[in-house]
C-alpha cells in the first residue's frame, strides 16, 4: 500500500453554487452606492393656502398662450421678446398690477417657460398661474 494516494484529474470548473448570491450582493451594493441626480426644476415660491382675494380687473393683466405658441396680452398679440418691456411700462403705471398667465394644455413647455422668464426679468412682484 502506498501512503500517497493518486489524485484523479481535476476539472477546471468554477463553483457556481454561490454565483447567484454574489450577483445579488453586487446588485445591492450598486443600488445603495449609486446616487440619483434629481433635477431641481423651477424655483417658485408658493403662498400659504388661504381664501380667494377679490381684485379689481384694472389691476390684472391676462397673458394667454395658445397651442401654437402665440402670446396674447390683454387680448393683443405680442412677441415673447416684447413682454419684458411691456411689463416694465405697465408696472410703472400701476405697481399693484398682477400678471395672470394661462396656457393651453397643448402649449409647448418651452414657450411657457420663456414667458415666465420674461416676467421674472421684468422684476414682476405678483405672478398668478391660472388653470
Amino acid at each position: 500500500m502506498s501512503l500517497l494516494k493518486k489524485e484523479g484529474i481535476r476539472s477546471a470548473e468554477v463553483p457556481s453554487g454561490s454565483m447567484a448570491d454574489i450577483a445579488f450582493l453586487i446588485l445591492i451594493f450598486f443600488m445603495v452606492a449609486t446616487t440619483i441626480d434629481m433635477d431641481k426644476g423651477i424655483g417658485i415660491v408658493l403662498p400659504a393656502e388661504g381664501g380667494e382675494i377679490e381684485m379689481s380687473s384694472k389691476n390684472i393683466t391676462n397673458i394667454l398662450i395658445d397651442p401654437r405658441g402665440t402670446v396674447l396680452m390683454d387680448n393683443k398679440e405680442v412677441q415673447i421678446k416684447e413682454i419684458k418691456g411691456l411689463i416694465e411700462s405697465i408696472q410703472l403705471q400701476n405697481p399693484k398690477m398682477v400678471f395672470s398667465v394661462k396656457a393651453h394644455p397643448r402649449t409647448k413647455y418651452k414657450v411657457y417657460i420663456e414667458v415666465l422668464d420674461q416676467l421674472k426679468q421684468a422684476n414682476t412682484r405678483v405672478i398668478s398661474i391660472a388653470e
